[in-house]
Parts: structure tokens; sequence; C-alpha cells
């Protein structure tokens, strides 16, 4: 089974979920025929930021399509407030994990306000993802220390460019993160950190290092398709992973393009209720 574990879809009924401009099409029935085309069997949808906080779009999609899809939600971060909403985000709409976003909320970003959030988070064996950039390493390192029970998921190898190095300090934080059981990372968004063009070969530093920190089980592929359409293309972007990391093993393949991320979302989920 081949799991895409982050990408993002918007509807174009712009009245029945309300959103901000996007620059190009990306419904649901259009990721479809792209998962069809290229093998995909299941996705991982992580609400975009056109629609801020409201995930109805997500819950409807997630129950439209019957196992299909996971969810990530939004919600604001800051206060117990964000505990009640992922709650009910979980226990009412089945979505499975949370998406906190440091570029987007710099005030709260990995902040002790967010404490209730990490918490419930744990509470709810639901993971907290987490969009970063090289500046803003050490602040989610600090959360991880003081919630080693959360669980994790890092997008986009936390979009420390491949052209700074192995060796750079915010990749050596990243790197250091696999020390806690519960982190995992995201074998996505190479369009933005590996120093384009494809086949991003000075990403394969990094890969190399954050495989042998990781292991394959805590390792999984993600598109962030639609962007990725203009980043190098959907199906090139999965062969990525079969074709250009030939250093892997076929078992090891397979944990990276499907088994870590339906551990994380399939196993064990929870239905909405009706």
């Amino acid at each position: 089974m081949i799991i895409d574990s982050h990408l993002h879809i918007w509807s174009e009924n712009r009245k029945m979920y309300p959103r901000a401009d996007t620059p190009y099409p990306g419904s649901v029935e259009l990721l479809l025929d792209y998962m069809d085309e290229a093998g995909v069997d299941r996705a991982v949808i992580v609400l975009p930021m056109h629609y801020r906080y409201d995930n109805r779009l997500l819950a409807d999609t997630i129950e439209d399509h019957d196992g299909k899809f996971a969810g990530v939600g939004v919600v604001d971060p800051v206060g117990p407030h964000a505990a009640e909403e992922l709650t009910r985000l979980v226990e009412e709409d089945g979505i499975r994990g949370v998406r906190i976003r440091g570029p987007l909320e710099p005030d709260a970003f990995c902040d002790p306000v967010t404490d209730p959030l990490w918490r419930c988070a744990a509470e709810l064996s639901v993971p907290i993802c987490i969009l970063t950039t090289a500046d803003k390493v050490d602040p989610v390192r600090r959360m991880v220390e003081r919630f080693p029970e959360t669980p994790v998921v890092i997008d986009h190898f936390a979009q420390i460019s491949a052209a700074d190095g192995v060796n750079c300090a915010p990749f050596q934080t990243f790197l250091s993160l696999a020390e806690f059981p519960l982190v995992n990372i995201k074998l996505s968004g190479l369009h933005y950190w590996g120093d384009r063009p494809y086949p991003y070969d000075k990403a394969h530093d990094n890969l190399h290092a954050a495989f042998a920190a990781f292991g394959a089980e805590r390792m999984l592929w993600g598109s962030d398709w639609p962007h990725i359409l203009f980043g190098g293309g959907y199906i090139r972007c999965l062969n990525f992973v079969r074709r250009e990391m030939d250093w892997l093993s076929e078992d090891e393949k397979a944990q990276i393009l499907g088994k870590t991320a339906e551990r994380i979302w399939w196993n064990g989920r929870s239905e909405r209720k009706e």
C-alpha cells in the first residue's frame, strides 16, 4: 500500500466552504485522478492555510470517502480552548492530527501558551504535525523535550536547505529529535529544501543522515500536492523514493511509502460519530 502523507485540497464551492484565493485548482476529484494514475492508495489531507481554522471541508471529505483519507486539521493553538477543539475534531469529525504552523503563527509557535494542545494530543494519541523553518528548530526541540509523550511529525525536513549541508546547526538539531521515539519525519517538500532542480542531488546527504538517525520506521513520504505539480510533478515525486533513493532496500522503501503513515493514521483510528 502506498500512502501520501502530506497533501492539500480546496473546494470550488466557496459558498459552502469559504476560503482565500488559490492560484490553481485543488479539488478532491482532481487529486483522486492523480492518485489513481500514480497508484497511490490512501492519503493524509492537511488543512491548507486558505481555510484558516475552518475544518469542515476536511471533515466532510474524510466522511465521504470511507477510509481513503486521514485528516490533519488546524486549531488556534493558544490556550485551553485549543484542547477542546482538538478533542471535538477527533471525536466528532474523525480528524486524526493537528498542525502547528510556525511561519503563520510565530507568536504562538512551540510556546508554553500551547501546552494544553500538546497535552491533549498526547492524551488522544494523535500527532502534532509541525511546519517549521531552520530558525525555529530549537523551540521545536524544547517542546518535544517537555512533551515526549506527544506524537510528532515534522513536515518537509524542517525546510532546512540542503545547500547548508548536514553539519549546519539547525540540521544537527533536527537529527537530534531522533532521540525521542515518538518523533517522525516527512520526506516531503523536496521542492522547497532539496536545492532544485529534480533529482535534488544535494539532498542525498541530508536523506542519508536522517535515515541513519530515524530509520525507515519513522520516515514517511509525502508529495505536497497540488504544489508539487509545479515542482517536478506528482509521479516523479513518488518515483524519487523508488528510483533516486536506490540505496534503500525494497522493504525500507515500502516502509517510507506507506507503512509508517499507516501506523500513525490508520492503526486504531477512531471513526466519525453520527
